[in-house]
C-alpha cells in the first residue's frame, strides 16, 4: 500500500514537470515601463520620430511608429507606438502630437554680465538655457569674435537662438576683462619668506623699520611714473613681482611689510587741492616707534627722490618734511607742495631727530 502511494506521488510529479515544460504559464508578460510625451510641433517642420515621443527606451527595447502618418493640418493627433522588448514581444503605447503655426521666437535665459581676469578662460554657455513654445529644438550660437581675453576692456558677446521654425532671438551680454584679483593671502605668500630673512624678533621697532625701509628702497629699483592705485595690496604685490613702480608702490610695499610684522602705521597722501594744482600725487606713511600709551610718530617715505639719497625719508619729523617741501620746486617753480597734506587729521610727530640728513 505504501509502495503504491509513493509511486502515485512520483508519477504526479513527473506529469507536473512535463506539463510545465509543454504548457508554459499563460500569464501576460509585464510591459516595459515607458513614459510618453505630448509634443507641440511646428506644422512647417518635418514630423518627429518615434524616439522623440518617449523620455527613454529601456535597455534591450526598441520603439517604432505603429503606422506611417502625414499630418498637415493644425490640431492634436493620437500617435500609436510599438515597443519591442528583448524577447521580441510587442507592446502598444499612445502619445499625442499637437501641430501649431509657430511664429513665436525662443527665449534665452541666464545671461548676466561676465567678469574674467586677464588671460583667463570663459565658459560662455555656463548657466545659459533656451526655451521655446514648441518641442522641435533650439540652436544656440555665441559670437565672440570681438573678444580679446589678453587685453583689458569691455566686450559684447552676442547670443543667437534659432528654433526649428526659423524664429530668431538675439541678445548681448557684457564681458569685462580685468586685472587678476590679488588677495592679502597671495601677497603674504610672497612676503613672508622675505620678512623672515630680514626681521628678527630681537629687533626693536626702529630696527625693524630700517630693515623694511632698506628692502623697499633697494628692491623697487626702477621708478615708473604710473601704477594701479585701486588697492595697496595689488600695488605691493606688483612691486614684489615687477620690482618697479611709483611712490604708491613704494608706500604700499612698506605698508604691507609693516602690517605683517605688526607695526602701527597710518596712510598719508598729498592734499587733493595741491594735487589739482601740480597734477602729481604722493603717498607715504606715519609710523609709531613708541607704544600705544606713549606713541612716538615719524614719517616714513621709501620712495626714491631724484635730489636726495638714502636714508632720506626714514623716520622724519614734521619740521624736516616742511623744510624739504619749502625748498623743493617743481618744473613750474611751485614750492611747498611736496609733503602738503591735511595735518589736522594726523598726530604731530616727535621732535627728536633720528635721521639728520636734510638740510
Amino acid at each position: 500500500m505504501q509502495y503504491t502511494k509513493r509511486l502515485t506521488t512520483l508519477v504526479l510529479a513527473v506529469l507536473l514537470a512535463v506539463s510545465l515544460f509543454l504548457f508554459p504559464s499563460c500569464k501576460e508578460p509585464e510591459p516595459p515601463v515607458i513614459e510618453t510625451k505630448q509634443l507641440t510641433w511646428p506644422v512647417s517642420v518635418p514630423l518627429p520620430t518615434a524616439e522623440q515621443f518617449v523620455t527613454s527606451v529601456p535597455e534591450g527595447c526598441s520603439v517604432k511608429l505603429a503606422d506611417k502618418y502625414n499630418f498637415s493640418a493644425l490640431g492634436t493627433y493620437p500617435i500609436s507606438l510599438i515597443v519591442t522588448d528583448e524577447k521580441g514581444r510587442e507592446f502598444s503605447y499612445t502619445a499625442y502630437l499637437t501641430l501649431v503655426e509657430d511664429t513665436t521666437p525662443p527665449t534665452i535665459n541666464g545671461l548676466q554680465d561676465l567678469l574674467v581676469y586677464l588671460g583667463g578662460t570663459v565658459s560662455y554657455m555656463k548657466g545659459v538655457s533656451t526655451e521655446d513654445n514648441c518641442d522641435a529644438g533650439v540652436t544656440l550660437t555665441v559670437n565672440t569674435e570681438n573678444v580679446n581675453l589678453k587685453a583689458l576692456g569691455i566686450y559684447d558677446v552676442i547670443y543667437r537662438a534659432t528654433d526649428a521654425a526659423g524664429n530668431i532671438t538675439e541678445l548681448r551680454r557684457t564681458l569685462t576683462v580685468c586685472e587678476q584679483e590679488i588677495t592679502e593671502e597671495m601677497l603674504y605668500d610672497l612676503l613672508d619668506p622675505i620678512l623672515s630673512s630680514i626681521i628678527r624678533d630681537s629687533m626693536t621697532t626702529q630696527q625693524k623699520l630700517r630693515a623694511i625701509y632698506d628692502y623697499v628702497y633697494e628692491n623697487i629699483a626702477v621708478y615708473v611714473p604710473t601704477s594701479d592705485k585701486s588697492s595697496w595690496v595689488r600695488a605691493a604685490y606688483n612691486g614684489l613681482v615687477e620690482r618697479s613702480g611709483d611712490c604708491f608702490t613704494y608706500f604700499a610695499l612698506a605698508k604691507a611689510m609693516m602690517e605683517r610684522v605688526g607695526i602701527e602705521n597710518m596712510d598719508i597722501e598729498r592734499s587733493p587741492s595741491v594735487v589739482a594744482m601740480v597734477n602729481e600725487r604722493h603717498y607715504w606713511s606715519l609710523v609709531n616707534i613708541g607704544t600705544a600709551s606713549e606713541p612716538k610718530w615719524y614719517h616714513l617715505d621709501t620712495c626714491h627722490l631724484n635730489d636726495i639719497t638714502r636714508p632720506w625719508g626714514f623716520l622724519m619729523t614734521d619740521d624736516q618734511l616742511l623744510l624739504y617741501s619749502d625748498q623743493r620746486e617743481n618744473v613750474d617753480g611751485i614750492s611747498g607742495y611736496f609733503y602738503a597734506y591735511n595735518t589736522a587729521a594726523y598726530p604731530p610727530t616727535s621732535t627728536e631727530i633720528i635721521t639728520p640728513v636734510y638740510p
